[in-house]
């Protein structure tokens, strides 16, 4: 699914960053070559690819926030994980999470997941911790609001309209 995750967009994004001193974690299962080759060599030694993991927990805990620039994603668990982890997270128009996310709040919204440039200009945003961590606690807040009660409450109502409707 890296195609429609708009991994060669970040890869590429990271050519047009201004801040230099950068780390990027990507944790998947696909074709890695293909897609490191969209940027230099210099910044590939910049990149770590990981296989899936069972304690994602654990990487979440070390970043300092979550990026998923998606052509299309109906919702993604992954960013809602990064919230609950106090992640401010960068995420595309296209992805689901952007309806309940306030820009510059909880996260950052690229309207075109496809704009490199942009979103380096948000990496960037979020390299200066004095936005981050604000927005990181409100990034947790919002977490909390999305539990696994809520959902299945939620469903069950939807279960119970529709068995109404027969």
């Amino acid at each position: 699914g890296f195609e429609r995750k708009g991994l060669e967009y970040l890869i590429k994004s990271v050519q047009y960053m201004k801040k230099k001193n950068w780390r990027l974690v990507l944790v998947g299962k696909g074709k890695w070559k293909r897609y490191l080759g969209y940027t230099s060599k210099e910044n590939q030694g910049k990149i770590t690819h990981l296989d899936p993991i069972n304690e994602i927990e654990k990487l979440y805990a070390a970043a300092d926030f979550f990026v998923l620039p998606s052509i299309y994603e109906p919702f993604g668990n992954a960013n809602l994980e990064a919230l609950a982890s106090g992640l401010p997270i960068i995420t595309s128009r296209n992805c689901g999470v952007a309806e309940i996310i306030t820009p510059n709040k909880e996260g950052i919204i690229l309207e075109e997941p496809s704009d490199s440039k942009s979103i380096a200009e948000a990496l960037d945003y979020l390299m200066d911790p004095k936005t981050r961590e604000p927005m990181a606690h409100s990034a947790r807040i919002l977490a909390e609001k999305f539990t696994q009660e809520r959902n299945a409450s939620e469903m069950l109502q939807i279960y119970q309209k529709l068995t109404e409707c027969e």
